[in-house]
Parts: structure tokens; C-alpha cells; sequence
């Protein structure tokens, strides 16, 4: 009874989504609402000299008087309106903003809060209009939040504003709101050409702050006047998009806890990626901007004026110019990425309870349902193929440059066998990542499959093989991937293979058994490492003859791809580092892991810093994985540098970890720090001076440079924790053999 209620509940909620999106798109647009939000635009001019804005080039002139503000919120349009939130140009600049905020209030009949954005570049002015505002809005009991501007750290920001020093005087306001006040205080970021790279590390200060903020894309905005910033205004390159892409995902699964701004930050994700915009905007129905001429205006970025306030009833000019709004509706909003919030819309709604439903389905332990799915998946196997489809899994769509050669290395062996009647299909946690890897092996072939869709059980059903396509079969609940994609096979009678991976680390009985399964369901089994081997016939028992050693399937990659490459021979230790996780921590307390890792990131320092002085060098590094998801090695790097480089020369890769760049940089350093499993395999297989650090205990590095005799390359992370001077010196004598 209680879920029959639930789903009850379920549908009623939908059906007054979908009533209120039918108001919202059409309705409203012949018979509006009132507005419940002001964007009041206190002046139009400004002190800063925005690289995507050109406010600063205007001259004053007309600035309604908080006396001629009083009449216009009088009209019966905004008896409705809750909030106000004040920008300009830079509104602190105006004598009497205390009275335009007082006049707002008085007028106002149900106004609960006011804002403020500022670009604080006069501190002490700034910080004393402030506090009058907020005398003001407490007088009238009225909510008030200040939002300052910021676009990047030190001197990034200064760059984009065009003010020397005003990082500085940001900070300085900021800090006198935290230390002095109760006011909300928050940062707007906006993100343009100029600062796209630089993001991260602005998140990374405002982390260590604990100060909260927001970002979004610069976009044209016709109260901005720049229209002819196409330069810096939504002018990525594919591999900015992409990074944006990332950072925002970033934002959602490590920042951002606000379910309304992860939406919107969902949204940005999607456009970036060449899709339309997927939320709804307050200006589409419950918004209007008024600004400081007293012309109104249905929305900020894209509205033309229609009319003024002051001359003509604002009631009469907002019923009178819905064709301006209908026409934004219909030219304009499906491409607008400014970070306008809404709440949730029908069609949202529906792509949450369908990642909800398949993320509830598929877990190690609900493959109950994967008989269910054969009935219905019946039904949909009329659609045949002309072509040899090949179902991919893996942990893809988190893919590091190591899983993108794997991947690389597989299509190339099927192409090899089947040119063009292949058909790749490759499941993805997070499709727009693996949609990036397909463009980056150049792969025509290949189509992406969301891991959380019903796509999903139906690839496994119809394709003529599934592999579990590399990397570790480990302790991780996404070994559902792959166990789901199997079991869904094995009802369809359908061929499976384990392609290139190796085994562990495993420790949980859960997993452990979830790897088991996976391997009975394997028509052939083909490991990347002899220890995976003797780990599946000593550990797990496993004694069939459908086992054997494949190699690694990125060496294969790696392998047709260097030739192309030329390596340019600098003085660089190039590192390819990762930061020490606690997947790795084993049997060590949380206080010792930490500990061990403390020492083990000293003593790493010191050692990189004799490398180069021996060799007169200079460290590089480079990620070999660049997305939050499986820690970014750029978020590691960032921290490490500032902690042990602060006053030492070196290069940062700033940009996303791509297979051509990290086989250009191996090849053309004099050596190469290697710590990730792949970058010892990269490193390996284009027989470059290397030395490298087992972080996994005699693991998967250890097995593989066994399998190549080259162990006498290798150190424990141990070792370096410990400070084992011997060791490491006879570790760091031996890339000069090669």
C-alpha cells in the first residue's frame, strides 16, 4: 500500500510539473504572471575594464533618482515581487544606494531579500555602502546577501578585470564581511577564453577559504553591450569545452550541494558538449530587469527594451511586449547559458528518476533482475545489424590516458579483423568523457552508451561479443559494470571475454565474489600480468584452461602510435605522479596511512630535487589523468607544488591528459618519474630512461616490470616514506643505464 501510494504521490508531483511548464511556455507568454524577481540595474557605468564586458566604456547619464524608483515599483506589476537583486555596471558607485535599497523596500509590499554584486576594486567605499545597505535592509527586516566578483586567483583575476591589485581589494572586502559581520557573502566567477584554464586553481582557494561560490560561462548580454567580444565569449576550443566540462562535473560531485545550482551546472556541461540548454529560466515567466534609465527589459542577456517606466505603466508595457518575450522563447533561450535559476521542469524531472531507477538496478547484488530484463529485451531485438557490433566495459567514462590506450589498442585489433563491418559499442559512467576518447583515437566506429540506461542491457543482449575492455578488476562497486554486461550476454548466448585486464587489488568478500562471477561468466580470459594469473589460480581457485597472459592492450596502442610522434630531447625530468589514495591503505590505520603519506610527499620532493640538480634538470609534470572522478593528477600536482616548489623552477601541464602529448613528452625527457600504472608502461614500451615508484604494494607496477625483467627500475613507495637513503640512491642511479 505504501509504494502503491508512493507512485500515486509520484505522478501527481509530474502532472504539476508538466501543468506548471505548459504555464510557464505558454500561458504565461498571452497571460502573465506577475514578476516575483527584479534584476534592478542601480547605474550603468563601471570602474573595471572587463575583458568580456564594456560597460566601463559608457559615459553617465540618465540615473533615476530612489524618488523616481519609489513610482515605478508603486505599479501593480511588482505587488508581487519577493526579490531585488541589485547590479550595475558597479552599483556602490551611486552616492545614494542606500536610498535606491530603501525605496525598494518601502514599495514593495511582499519583497522578503535583496542582493548585491560587486566588483569591490574601492574597499573602503564598498565595505561603507555595504554596511548602510544592510542598515537598511535590517531596519525593514528584510534578507540581504553581498556576492563579490572574482574570475581567477591573484593575478588571473586582476588580467580579467583589468585593475592591477584587485584580487587584493576583493579579498579585503570578503574578509571584512566573514570577520565582521553575519551578512551571506559569496563569489561569482565568470569564466571567459582568458581565465578557462585557471579555473581550478580559483576553486582550489576557495576550498582552503571555506568561502563559498559560483560559477558561470560569459555569455553576449545586451545590457553588457558585448556583442563584439566573440574573442573571449563562448570561443572554447574542443579541448576547453571539454576541460569546462570536467571542472563543472568537478563542481557538482566535490562543491556545489545545492541541488538547483548542480542542475544548472548539469546544463553548462551539456551545452558545452553541443547540446541544448536543459533547465528552465525565472525571466521566461516570473522575471523582469529594470534598469537605471527606468527602461524595462524581459530578460538581461537577450531582451530588447520595451519601454519605459517612468512614461508609460509598467503593468501596460509588460503585457503589451510579450511578442519580445515569446520571440526569445523561440530564438534564444535554447542556446543561453547565462546562470539564470529555476526550479526543476518536467523533462528534468524525468531524467532524474531514470538515472535513479538504473542506479538503484544496477549493483553487485540486484542481478536478480537481469532475468526480467530478457523478457522485455526480447521484444527489442527486431532492429538487426548489418554490422559486427562489439560491446565495450570497463571503467570508461573516468578514463585515464592508460584506458584510453587500452581502448585504442581493442578497436585496432577488431578493425584489423573486421575493418569496417565493425561496430563498436562502449558503455560510459560519464558519456561525455568517453565521447572525447572516441574523437581522440580518431574512431569513427564507435558509439557511446550510457552505463545508466536501458541502452545499456540492450548492447549487452545484442551485440556479438561484450569484453570487459582493461584496467583492474579491483575492489569497486562498478565491477557491476561489467558483471551486469556478462550475465545480460550469457542469457542471450552471446560470446564474452576479459581483454587485458589484471586482478586487485581485492580485499572485501563482496568484490572478491563479484570478480569470481565475472570470471565464470568469461568465454576466455586474458590477463595483462603473470602475478594476475597466479592471483586468479592461487587466491581464487580458478583452474580452467580459458586463462592465459595477453599483455596490456595499451602497449599495442602505444606501440603503433610512437612512430608518428618525434621526440625533441629536452633537460626535463618529466613526472607522471598521482596522488597516494585510500583505496590503498590496506591494514594501516587512518592515522599511519596519513603519516606514511606525509613522508612519502616529502621525501618525494627532496628526490626530484636532487634528480634535476645531478642531472641538471628541470621537473615536468604531467597528468595521465585529468577528471575528478579516479582524482585528477592536476589537483594533486597544484597542492604538491605549492607545498614543497614554492621558491623551485618548473613546468605544470595545465591541459587534459591526451595519449599523443603524453608519448611526445616521455620521448623527448631525458627521464621520466613514473607512478601511475600506465606511465610505467608508456614509458616501458617506447624504451625511454625511466624510473619508477610501486604505490600498490607489490602489485600491478611490480608485476608488470617483472614480466619485462625491469625491476631494477622500480622502488617501494615504502622506501621513499622511509628515507631509505641506500635505496633510493640505487634506484636513482639506474635510468642512466638505459
Amino acid at each position: 500500500m505504501k509504494r502503491f501510494k508512493r507512485g500515486l504521490r509520484t505522478i501527481y508531483n509530474l502532472f504539476k510539473l508538466k501543468v506548471q511548464d505548459w504555464k510557464r511556455l505558454v500561458y504565461y507568454q498571452y497571460f502573465p504572471e506577475k514578476p516575483l524577481v527584479i534584476n534592478l540595474n542601480a547605474n550603468d557605468i563601471c570602474n573595471s575594464k572587463c575583458t568580456m564586458c564594456n560597460i566601463w566604456q559608457r559615459k553617465l547619464d540618465i540615473e533615476l533618482s530612489p524618488e523616481e524608483f519609489k513610482t515605478i515599483f508603486e505599479n501593480d506589476l511588482y505587488s508581487e515581487v519577493r526579490h531585488v537583486g541589485i547590479t550595475g555596471g558597479e552599483p556602490t558607485l551611486r552616492d545614494d544606494l542606500p536610498d535606491l535599497y530603501e525605496s525598494a523596500c518601502k514599495k514593495l509590499p511582499k519583497l522578503t531579500g535583496l542582493s548585491i554584486i560587486t566588483n569591490a576594486i574601492k574597499p573602503k567605499d564598498v565595505i561603507a555602502q555595504i554596511l548602510k545597505v544592510y542598515e537598511v535592509c535590517n531596519r525593514y527586516q528584510k534578507h540581504f546577501s553581498i556576492m563579490v566578483s572574482l574570475d581567477g586567483y591573484g593575478a588571473i583575476h586582476d588580467k580579467i578585470r583589468g585593475r592591477e591589485g584587485n584580487f587584493d581589494t576583493a579579498m579585503e572586502v570578503i574578509n571584512y564581511f566573514r570577520t565582521n559581520s553575519n551578512i551571506p557573502i559569496s563569489i561569482g566567477c565568470t569564466i571567459s577564453k582568458e581565465n578557462v584554464w585557471e579555473v581550478d586553481t580559483l576553486l582550489d582557494f576557495l576550498k582552503r577559504e571555506n568561502l563559498y561560490g559560483r560559477f558561470r560561462l560569459a555569455e553576449f548580454i545586451k545590457r553588457l553591450y558585448n556583442d563584439d567580444r566573440a574573442d573571449v565569449i563562448r570561443n572554447f576550443t574542443e579541448e576547453e569545452k571539454f576541460h569546462l566540462q570536467c571542472f563543472f562535473q568537478k563542481l557538482i560531485l566535490t562543491f556545489e550541494k545545492d541541488e538547483t545550482y548542480q542542475r544548472t551546472y548539469q546544463s553548462i556541461i551539456n551545452m558545452l558538449g553541443g547540446g541544448k540548454r536543459l533547465i528552465a529560466c525565472p525571466y521566461q515567466s516570473k522575471g523582469v530587469v529594470l534598469d537605471s534609465r527606468g527602461d524595462i527589459h524581459y530578460c538581461a542577456p537577450k531582451s530588447a527594451k520595451i519601454g519605459n517606466a517612468l512614461t508609460k505603466p509598467a503593468d501596460k508595457l509588460y503585457k503589451e511586449g510579450l511578442a519580445e518575450r515569446r520571440r526569445i522563447l523561440s530564438q534564444d533561450c535554447e542556446d543561453c547559458v547565462h546562470d539564470y535559476h529555476a526550479s526543476i521542469t518536467f523533462d528534468e524531472k524525468i531524467r532524474q528518476y531514470k538515472n535513479y531507477l538504473w542506479r538503484s538496478i544496477y549493483k553487485i547484488d540486484k542481478l536478480k533482475f537481469a532475468s526480467f530484463f530478457k523478457s522485455i529485451l526480447l521484444f527489442n531485438m527486431l532492429n538487426k545489424s548489418t554490422k559486427y557490433n562489439v560491446f565495450i566495459v570497463g571503467w570508461y567514462g573516468t578514463e585515464t590516458v592508460g584506458d584510453k590506450a587500452i581502448l585504442g589498442g581493442i578497436i585496432n585489433s577488431y578493425i584489423s579483423k573486421y575493418g569496417n563491418r565493425v561496430q563498436f559499442l562502449v558503455s560510459s559512467i560519464y558519456p561525455f568523457i568517453t565521447e572525447k576518447s572516441i574523437r581522440e583515437l580518431k574512431c569513427d566506429q564507435a558509439v557511446v552508451v550510457p552505463f545508466y540506461s536501458f541502452d545499456f542491457v540492450k548492447s549487452a543482449a545484442t551485440a556479438d561479443e561484450t569484453i570487459m575492455g582493461g584496467g583492474p578488476l579491483m575492489d569497486t562497486d562498478f565491477l557491476s559494470i561489467p558483471l551486469w554486461a556478462f550475465r545480460i550476454a550469457k542469457l542471450f548466448k552471446k560470446k564474452t571475454y576479459i581483454y587485458g585486464c589484471g586482478l586487485g587489488p581485492l580485499h572485501q568478500p563482496k568484490y572478491i565474489s563479484a570478480v569470481n562471477d565475472i570470471l565464470k561468466l568469461s568465454d576466455e580470459i586474458k590477463l595483462r600480468d603473470y602475478k594476475s594469473i597466479a592471483y586468479a589460480k592461487n587466491k581464487l581457485n580458478w583452474n580452467k584452461s580459458n586463462i592465459s597472459y595477453s599483455g596490456d592492450y595499451a602497449q599495442f596502442y602505444i606501440e603503433q602510435q610512437a612512430a608518428a610522434i618525434q621526440e625533441k630531447k629536452q633537460p626535463i625530468l618529466a613526472c607522471f605522479l598521482r596522488e597516494w589514495t585510500d583505496e590503498y591503505q590496506g591494514n594501516y590505520t587512518q592515522e599511519e596511512f596519513l603519516r606514511i603519506k606525509l613522508a612519502f610527499e616529502t621525501n618525494l620532493s627532496k628526490v626530484i630535487k636532487t634528480i634535476c640538480k645531478e642531472n641538471n634538470l628541470k621537473p615536468a609534470f604531467y597528468p595521465m589523468h585529468s577528471f575528478v572522478a579516479g582524482n585528477d593528477d592536476r589537483d594533486f600536482y597544484r597542492i604538491f607544488l605549492s607545498n614543497y616548489f614554492k621558491n623551485e623552477e618548473y613546468i605544470l601541464y595545465k591541459h587534459n591528459a591526451r595519449i599523443d602529448e603524453t608519448i611526445e613528452a616521455m620521448k623527448s625527457a631525458t627521464i621520466n618519474l613514473c607512478m601511475r600504472f600506465h606511465s610505467v608502461l608508456f614509458a616501458s614500451t617506447l624504451n625511454t630512461n625511466f624510473l619508477a615508484i610501486d604505490y600498490t604494494n607489490g602489485g600491478k607496477i611490480t608485476g608488470f616490470l617483472e614480466d619485462k625483467n625491469q625491476t631494477e627500475l622500480l622502488i617501494e613507495l615504502s622506501s621513499i616514506a622511509n628515507g631509505d637513503e641506500g635505496a633510493i640512491k640505487h634506484w636513482t642511479t639506474q635510468a642512466e643505464k638505459y
